[in-house]
């Protein structure tokens, strides 16, 4: 029910107390506004009698948000923010881009099932993938420069303001030619001879795994080592040379499915929860965001289903 408070409140209210947190002093947030200090204090006054509270604390080089009007303004921010997707939306509903975050190791063959089943849903507005590290990912993500991100569990201090749903769990496998001399033959085999070995970028926790994996083998082991995120790079010589491909089964899925490549599961290497990051805070994500994030929830579900049935891991 809403309070006899709220309907007294006006959109003016909300920006000047905005513009003067983001500002720190009246003057400038006047200046942003295009309108006098003199009328941005009233206007702050006339919200502080409306609350019932005060809302800044005048001090000598300008005011500070007392925490009452903290509390307030992290509210009105989020309301503000979801007014303004409101408004853009209303103009184009189809017509705004869902951006949609995936990590390159994941963005070889499941980008193409979510869009099929994007448009499926009647969808035909434009999407914009979007692809990196998953720490630049979700920082973008928390930014509002993406919509979900379908990334990895990070680190706490990453996933802040943040929800992560988990949707499947794979496992880092290495994969080479089905002719490859190391295909079938047991582990202490690999000890020697040594192979050009491919590993996407240092601070990756594949990267992490795999080189944890090749620290226990023999100083016979390959130094030779292409570090990249480029899948296309990493695929192509894998499947044209002897080289050891380092990755998760998803980058990889299609390959084994067609018999291009085999895999290896990595003895030791834990599995990975691939999972949807969105805003955690209600009320912050577009419509558009919860429409792609139940599209890749559906999808997740036969994507977990076609990974069980792999045939791989073949020794």
């Amino acid at each position: 029910m809403t309070s006899p408070q709220l309907n007294r409140i006006r959109l003016q209210h909300i920006r000047c107390l905005l513009a003067t947190a983001q500002h720190g002093n009246m003057r400038a947030a006047a200046e942003f506004l295009s309108i006098t200090q003199p009328a941005v204090s009233k206007i702050i006054k006339e919200l502080e009698e409306i609350v019932g509270k005060p809302l800044v604390v005048r001090q000598r080089h300008g005011v500070a948000l007392t925490p009452a009007g903290a509390a307030f303004v992290q509210h009105a921010r989020q309301g503000v923010m979801a007014l303004e997707m409101a408004l853009g939306e209303a103009r184009d509903p189809e017509g705004d881009a869902v951006r949609l975050g995936v990590l390159p190791s994941l963005a070889v063959d499941l980008p193409h099932e979510i869009l099929r089943s994007w448009r499926a849903r009647g969808r035909h507005g434009p999407v914009r993938l979007e692809t990196g590290m998953n720490p630049e990912l979700l920082t973008r993500l928390r930014q509002g420069e993406l919509d979900v991100v379908v990334g990895r569990l990070a680190e706490p201090d990453h996933m802040l303001e943040l929800r992560f749903e988990p949707l499947w769990s794979e496992p880092l496998v290495v994969a080479m030619r089905p002719e490859h001399p190391l295909a079938r033959t047991e582990w202490p085999a690999w000890q020697a001879p040594a192979h050009p070995v491919i590993l996407p970028l240092p601070g990756t926790s594949i990267y992490q795994a795999a080189d944890s994996f090749l620290g226990q083998l023999r100083s016979g082991a390959s130094h030779d080592r292409l570090e990249t995120l480029t899948i296309p790079l990493a695929r192509n010589l894998a499947l044209n040379s002897d080289a050891l491909w380092f990755a998760s089964l998803s980058t990889v899925k299609a390959d084994i499915e067609q018999g291009a490549l085999v895999a290896r599961r990595v003895p030791g290497a834990a599995t990975e929860a691939v999972g949807l990051f969105a805003q955690a805070q209600p009320g912050t994500s577009r419509p558009l965001a919860g429409d792609m994030a139940d599209t890749v929830r559906g999808v997740a579900v036969r994507w977990r289903a076609a990974c069980e049935h792999l045939g791989w891991d073949p020794a």
